[in-house]
């Protein structure tokens, strides 16, 4: 289930909401590599910048070191877990909350574009192509105007270009699904790939059934794939065509006789979800000259979404989206690096809605559907939005550097704008040793149920959010590196809930405040050390309040220490090992102390809450341990173990009928995993 989509409108059902979420621009790619296939070694984590821009709260890593972190299965994605500043809710999910932010506060885009969600099934793998990963990007704040829309995290990924010397491809299969690669030349001028991957796990096991809860579920289905089409039309000009998509279904079923079924007897019964996106795009690159280049972009995005639970929730929309995005870098002096650019994106969204409104957000306790009032509501939306930004890099002195840029944004759905200043400066102290700081001001659109006419309220202002962050980073030697940086966010007109007909207005508020440590070490060829990785430590604060009570309790993200251990050893060429020990503070809990003496009006037991996030659950931790083999240059087999030490690490707690038992809801067991790759 997707939470929140980045890029289109979009009626997203889940037990909790039907959000609606505006388009928003894509950033700027650095240029893919025409990279060779996955290797096995694990390649340096790079800190500092490769682009004219400030390096703060930029970390990169590469596919090939991103592929054998332990507990990942290879998903190459799903080691955002273990970079510093990064929380998630649970095992299951890899949906990364950043900074003091939540997972829908952040912005994903792949190769220029933004993607419809980068996870399946709320975060259990994701949709790329592990294989075709050439870089990762993290901007855990202060970002570029480059990027819009966003007061959380970008999450930038790179693929690499088709291989060109032959046809050729991969198959690999792992615990939860398979995927097939196949790429290769046209011509001399041309070149392709394309890559499928599909869970299995539903055609062995059909449902499970959870003991506490008594909800009977359905294994989720999932798919994805990724196209792209090269055809360099000379040494300057390059068209890329490309196709991606991705699409999840799941099905579950509450009995009317299970706890879960009593307390929300409109939970009740058969449910469904299915969501998918697909997009089509082509982009031109050119290399006008020296120092000058131009990127542009036309596509369109199909985005659909069917889902029914019991008798709360029937929702379906059908969204397209229509943009042209375009980016254009040139050096107006040796000291000076500037880049415009800006998109223009057309959205029309069909929706049909039949809801409980119950009016759910993080600033309330109780979410109670079943007493919650019913709307419907059938529709069309057309909707323009703009973005525009300029940015340019001054290199004052060898040892100064200074970045100013301002982006400016219209949405056509609030008719608001917002004009915003981001700025940063790098110090280079020494050859290896840099400062770093950087400020910026962003906005975001509402979550789509909150500003749908009927259902939320339509005149609602963006979310608002002020970045500050100050970092020192240093070189040591070819192995070695580290990098320090303090942050605080502070965020504004979060929306609580309200009487109807306003449902919704901005009326909270929150800040973050940290400070990140990474360490590592890389895995230099010409190095006679065979180990590599890195430790990554967090110490954080983030708070919420709600500006209109005056109550203010911590972030249900807020996990005031977070470290994450990933050491690689290579014994050989053939074999390789590694481990990650993972550790961080228990994350809050709103307790339930038991039956409210007052019940429902309509007689059912209701909950006594206590303060919102006043507890914590149990510190979290887990040890992974991953082997591969090499067995030739077409075969590679890999195994790991999840949670070796067999942790009872707990998501949260579950009740009875009448809220007079609670029992532990426990995350992953000790697990083995396995997965096979062949190449042709």
């Amino acid at each position: 289930m997707r939470l929140k989509n980045r890029g289109y409108w979009v009626v997203v059902a889940t037990a909790l909401a039907t959000p609606i979420v505006m388009a928003q621009p894509a950033a700027p790619e650095a240029p893919a590599s025409a990279a060779s296939p996955a290797a096995t070694t694990l390649a340096p984590v790079e800190i500092t910048s490769r682009r004219p821009a400030s390096p703060a709260s930029r970390t990169v890593l590469t596919g090939d070191e991103l592929r054998t972190v332990p507990g990942t299965a290879g998903d190459t994605m799903k080691a955002l877990q273990s970079l510093p500043g990064v929380a998630t809710s649970s095992d299951s999910s890899s949906e990364p909350a950043v900074r003091g932010s939540r997972p829908n506060d952040n912005a994903y885009y792949i190769d220029f574009l933004p993607v419809g969600y980068l996870f399946h099934v709320g975060g259990l793998v994701s949709v790329v192509h592990s294989d075709l990963v050439n870089q990762f990007e993290l901007y855990s704040a202060a970002f570029g105007p480059e990027y819009a829309d966003v007061i959380g995290a970008v999450l930038d990924v790179s693929l690499r270009n088709p291989r060109t010397d032959r046809l050729g491809g991969v198959i690999n299969v792992s615990l939860l699904g398979a995927d097939f690669l196949v790429e290769g030349p046209v011509n001399d001028k041309q070149s392709f790939y394309f890559a499928v991957k599909r869970s299995y796990i539903d055609l062995l096991v059909d449902t499970v059934e959870d003991e506490d809860s008594g909800v009977i579920i359905t294994v989720p289905r999932y798919y994805d794939y990724q196209g792209k089409y090269i055809w360099n039309l000379n040494a300057q000009h390059q068209l890329s065509f490309h196709a991606t998509g991705a699409s999840d279904s799941i099905d579950f079923k509450i009995p009317t006789t299970s706890g879960l079924g009593t307390q929300q007897p409109v939970l009740a019964g058969d449910s469904a979800i299915d969501t998918s996106y697909g997009t089509q795009a082509v982009v031109w690159d050119a290399d006008l000259s020296s120092g000058t280049s131009n990127k542009l972009a036309l596509g369109h995005t199909l985005d659909t979404n069917t889902s029914q639970v019991g008798t709360a929730l029937n929702a379906t929309a059908r969204t397209h989206t229509w943009f042209v995005r375009e980016q254009f870098k040139f050096k107006p002096s040796a000291e000076h690096d500037t880049s415009l650019g800006g998109s223009l994106q057309s959205v029309r969204a069909e929706y049909d809605i039949d809801a409980l409104n119950a009016r759910c957000t993080e600033f309330e306790a109780e979410c109670d559907f079943t007493s919650a009032e019913r709307v419907q509501g059938t529709g069309r939306i057309n909707a323009s939005i703009t973005n525009l930004y300029a940015k340019n890099r001054w290199q004052a002195t060898p040892d100064w550097a200074f970045t100013g840029g301002v982006h400016h944004s219209h949405d056509g759905y609030l008719d608001r704008r917002y004009t915003e200043p981001r700025v940063g400066a790098e110090w280079k102290w020494s050859p290896s040793l840099l400062f770093t700081a950087a400020w910026g001001r962003h906005n975001q659109f509402p979550a789509g149920d909150q500003v749908l006419a009927g259902f939320g309220n339509t005149g609602l202002w963006h979310l608002r959010a002020t970045h500050g962050v100050l970092g020192v980073s240093q070189q040591l030697d070819e192995d070695w590196s580290w990098r320090v940086e303090a942050y605080q966010k502070k965020f504004s007109d979060f929306v609580v809930a309200a009487e109807r007909p306003v449902n919704y207005v901005n009326g909270a508020s929150g800040r973050a405040h940290g400070l990140e440590l990474l360490l590592k070490k890389g895995a230099a060829k010409d190095s006679a050390s065979r180990f590599s990785g890195w430790l990554s430590l967090s110490l954080s604060r983030a708070r919420r309040q709600n500006d209109i009570t005056g109550q203010e309790f911590p972030f249900e993200f807020d996990q005031p220490v977070i470290a994450n251990l990933v050491l690689q050893y290579k014994q050989s060429d053939r074999w390789q090992f590694g481990a990650k020990w993972s550790y961080h503070t228990g994350a809050p809990n709103t307790p339930i102390k038991g039956p409210d003496p007052v019940p429902y009006p309509d007689g059912r037991v209701r909950p006594l809450y206590g303060g919102v996030n006043s507890e914590r659950l149990p510190s979290y931790h887990r040890l992974d341990l991953r082997a591969d083999w090499v067995l030739s240059p077409r075969y590679r087999f890999f195994g790991e173990v999840i949670n070796a030490y067999a942790r009872k690490n707990i998501s949260g707690y579950s009740y009875n009928a009448d809220y007079t038992v609670r029992k532990d809801v426990t995350q992953l067991p000790f697990l083995l995993s396995f997965g096979v790759l062949v190449k042709f």
